[in-house]
């Protein structure tokens, strides 16, 4: 794995992660908490992967979802010994992580980011799987479970509003990282062995299974154009960005060994997130354990 903190999407957060992973590796006890929702256990299950990698002593909390109360909704935490971590992923972004000696709240930070040579800046959000990503790496840079966990760093960006832009320059960034390190692999859709269905408004199934078929037999000028005629409905509908269509037709970001690419396990995961809060909890803490076993949804 290649040093996240090496990408300029961190670089201007060293000295917050380097409080952090002192405040961690000092604790006798470290709290891990977050809400029972995918964003939450996403991130958790980073910092988990280094905590079970470095045998430190922590507990897992699993607080009620917060995808459906407003943002504004402060959480009880409970009243519990040690270090509190708490992973906090649908906050406003922040320009400041807050870290204190007892209780570390994570949540999205807002970047201006210098691309290149470019002298132009461009405003982003690093989500909190990202941010854990990185804490982990640093905690652990050669653990088995951390390196497992790393494809899913990306997955906190596809679930963010930013992808809803034109363009998402911390999407970008994180994807081309894993890409070039090789954590994960950029196929197009033709490409993807099982693409979840319905993630792409008017899509025909039937049409891109037929592509899929000739795919390795095209060119780039027919695969260009047979591109171009299957996504042609989607991009005469409403209710989806320029920046995610072009995601999920070119850029499906897959784990190496894994048949689901990144974005269609998010879906399939969402789609099958219970209702209820107390089976949430659970739901939550079973797909927690299966993300630190296998690295993926």
């Amino acid at each position: 794995m290649n040093n996240l903190l090496q990408s300029v999407i961190f670089s201007s957060l060293e000295d917050q992660l380097n409080e952090i992973c002192e405040a961690i590796n000092s604790a006798n006890l470290v709290q891990l908490m977050t809400s029972a929702d995918l964003d939450g256990v996403l991130a958790l299950a980073q910092l988990e992967a280094a905590f079970l990698d470095n045998s430190l002593h922590y507990r897992r909390r699993v607080l009620p979802p917060r995808r459906h109360v407003g943002r504004d909704h402060v959480h009880e935490l409970p009243d519990v010994d040690g270090l509190i971590i708490h992973i906090d992923p649908f906050l406003e972004s922040q320009k400041l992580l807050e870290i204190g000696e007892t209780y570390i709240h994570i949540f999205p930070l807002a970047v201006e980011l210098e691309i290149g040579t470019s002298e132009n800046k461009h405003h982003g959000a690093l989500d909190c799987v990202s941010i854990c990503a990185v804490l982990a790496s640093m905690l652990s840079p050669d653990g088995a479970r951390v390196r497992k966990q790393r494809p899913m760093a990306i997955a906190g960006c596809w679930l963010r509003q930013g992808m809803e832009s034109n363009y998402d320059p911390v999407m970008s960034m994180l994807r081309d990282h894993l890409d070039q390190e090789g954590s994960i692999d950029i196929r197009p859709l033709p490409e993807v062995p099982n693409p979840a269905p319905g993630m792409i408004p008017g899509l025909a199934e039937r049409m891109l299974k037929r592509l899929a078929k000739g795919w390795p037999e095209m060119d780039v000028e027919a695969r260009s154009a047979a591109i171009g005629e299957l996504i042609l409905p989607a991009l005469r509908m409403d209710g989806i960005s320029t920046m995610r269509l072009e995601e999920l037709v070119w850029h499906r970001a897959m784990i190496p060994g894994v048949d689901s690419d990144i974005a269609s396990q998010l879906h399939l995961a969402g789609n099958g997130w219970p209702d209820d809060v107390d089976k949430a909890r659970v739901h939550a803490s079973s797909i927690a354990d299966s993300l630190i076993m296998n690295g993926y949804l």
